[in-house]
């Protein structure tokens, strides 16, 4: 099988997969040209010819078709698959079907998220190999976990590992390895445990591939290796041909590839087999215009990481942003969520081009009218003024406002001066204020990101965040602002904490995150004893939380749903600000909470029993 880069090739009718000739040519994206002319013009005898007869034409290079990404999430094409013209005589994997089972565990709190990453790998993989591979995706709220029985009519599964989904990898794993050796699929690991630790992963999980970051390319080119070499010898296969994104047990020894992000200028669209259901059951689905982020630079963030330690952005097509859209419509979705870290990014223009073609669909009848937009902004794209050859954030808004717009995710993170210099925010206290006062003034409803806590911060620091949430009203809002530091594998500020010893201990791998140790201990005293009590009833919580963002047929319900989760948090703050001030006063432990517990409880209770649980049928 060979890959070639997508710059400057066009695209045949159909896509076509064979196995390459055993001598004489090259894989990988340098010299594919010559492999092709190769074959073309020196053919081997005994090897039958499989491809259209305008693959053979002497001297002239094949122009693939491409293949394109839309997401991130399990694993995340920047290349192409070209139609190989020759096969062997002899029997190979070619001569049956592959079958591939790409599994999304769902989420560890019982929100129902489309599963988009396995979504676009199935699509990807179809587009590549067509007809000879067979590829199903599990998404276990609704379909079930893996049996192992299941294993043995597999050729690959793919796994993708969300946060909370370690002991399920593991016993998929562990039925894996019980097969006999010759039996086997490759099982591949991706998403965020496989991306930001492999390497603990894979002690877990011996003989698994693990991908890392976007994974459309490093999985096509695996089962690339698939085809042409089996499942024994896939691995080396595909460390010899240079796939990127891997991490893998190879020879006795730890191996991993070069990491490489894909291009976004071509993609295919998630083939999207459980988007209709997820609709109807109030779950999220989600859409997609762009990858990574323009600042980049927070301590706390891992994005980094996640696309090889490049702060930059990278935007999807308009055309095929908006031909989601209209898919999701037809779909029956009406409020999807956008996965964008950065939905404006360094290119404000695009954003109202984008604004203005959607607009443009739902008046021809292609997107519903009703259907309304989830989008995270920077606050800096927010307020920005016009410069040349760029709107200005206010003229974005009135752009996105027209094509549907309802609520704007902000990561504020903190009201306290030196907190917000910690994380190296591109904001500060007084400009998230702005942004807050603007996008009320819209009437756009918004999601805050948060962090209320962190091990550097004084003592003060939270009555200052305290103070800034009753100053601007958020204190009611329905966004959990009681949240603190992750300290997450692959953030920069790991190996900060890591040089001052303020990490106390393992990574815990389900979360992907290391505990630390406190600077200042009534900071510390506080966070403690607001843990105690915001456990007591967190798993309701989170199951209204879920209600309020999904799917609903009235958004007049959605309304009274925040509302509601509005008061739980109206609750969680004004116990936190009890138990400061007790701390303050050297009261902390004989501060009542019996009020604020009630309070929560009556919010809770006040739920219709109709929205207690997202049941999945």
């Amino acid at each position: 099988m060979v890959l070639l880069p997508s710059s400057g090739l066009s695209a045949p009718s159909a896509p076509f997969a064979y196995s390459l000739p055993k001598r004489g040519c090259q894989t990988g994206h340098g010299g594919a040209t010559r492999v092709f002319r190769a074959c073309s013009e020196r053919p081997e005898a005994g090897r039958r010819q499989v491809g259209p007869r305008r693959l053979l034409d002497a001297g002239r290079p094949f122009a693939p078709r491409s293949l394109p990404v839309c997401l991130p999430p399990l694993f995340s094409v920047r290349f192409l698959v070209a139609p190989i013209v020759y096969a062997s005589e002899e029997p190979t994997m070619l001569d049956r079907h592959l079958s591939v089972l790409l599994v999304d565990p769902g989420n560890s709190r019982g929100e129902i998220n489309e599963p988009i990453g396995i979504a676009t790998l199935a699509a990807t993989l179809e587009a590549a190999f067509g007809p000879r591979l067979r590829v199903e995706q599990r998404f276990v709220p609704f379909d079930g976990d893996v049996h192992p029985r299941e294993l043995t009519r597999l050729d690959l599964v793919g796994l993708s590992t969300p946060l909370g989904s370690l002991a399920r990898t593991e016993r998929l794993a562990k039925a894996w390895r019980d097969l006999p050796a010759g039996g086997r699929p490759l099982l591949v690991l991706g998403g965020l445990l496989a991306t930001f630790a492999p390497h603990e992963l894979l002690d877990r999980c011996p003989g698994a591939v693990c991908v890392l970051g976007e994974g459309e390319e490093a999985l096509t080119e695996l089962v690339a290796a698939l085809l042409e070499a089996g499942v024994e010898a896939t691995a080396g296969r595909a460390v010899d041909s240079g796939v990127p994104n891997l991490a893998l047990d190879l020879g006795g020894r730890r191996v991993r590839t070069p990491r490489r992000n894909i291009d976004l200028a071509s993609a295919v669209s998630p083939r999207r087999h459980h988007a209709a259901r997820i609709a109807r059951k109030g779950g999220i689905a989600r859409a997609e215009a762009s990858r990574g982020c323009a600042w980049g630079k927070c301590r706390f963030c891992a994005i980094q990481h996640k696309y090889c330690d490049e702060a930059h952005w990278r935007p999807v097509p308009v055309a095929r942003v908006v031909e989601e859209l209209a898919h999701l419509s037809r779909l029956g979705v009406r409020h999807p969520y956008f996965t964008d870290e950065d939905f404006v990014g360094t290119d404000p223009a695009r954003t109202v081009d984008l604004a203005r073609a959607i607009r443009a669909a739902k008046d021809a009848g292609h997107i519903a009218e009703e259907m309304s937009l989830y989008l995270d902004m920077r606050v800096s794209s927010l307020l920005a003024p016009a410069r040349a050859g760029q709107p200005s954030g206010s003229r974005v808004l009135d752009a996105l406002q027209t094509a549907g717009l309802r609520e704007v995710f902000v990561g504020v993170e903190s009201g306290a001066k030196e907190q917000v210099k910690r994380y190296q925010k591109a904001a500060t206290a007084d400009r998230n204020r702005r942004v807050l006062n603007l996008l009320e003034g819209r009437g756009l409803a918004t999601d805050i990101g948060f962090i209320m806590f962190d091990p550097e911060m004084a003592f003060d620091e939270i009555g200052a965040n305290l103070a800034f949430l009753r100053e601007t009203g958020l204190w009611r809002h329905d966004s959990r602002l009681t949240k603190e530091l992750r300290l997450e594998a692959g953030t920069p500020v790991v190996e900060d904490y890591r040089a001052r010893d303020l990490i106390a201990g393992p990574m815990d791998l389900d979360e992907l995150c290391y505990p630390y140790r406190w600077v200042d201990a009534r900071a510390q005293e506080v966070r403690d004893r607001f843990r105690v009590w915001e456990v007591e009833d967190q798993a309701r919580v989170y199951t209204l939380q879920s209600a309020t963002r999904g799917e609903v047929h009235d958004l007049r319900e959605r309304a009274r749903l925040r509302a509601l989760l509005g008061r739980v948090r109206a609750a969680e703050h004004g116990a936190l600000e009890a138990i400061y001030e007790g701390v303050a006063g050297g009261r902390g432990v004989s501060v009542m909470l019996s009020d604020w517990t009630s309070s929560r409880s009556r919010a809770l209770d006040a739920w219709n029993d109709g929205y207690a649980a997202l049941e999945v049928a």
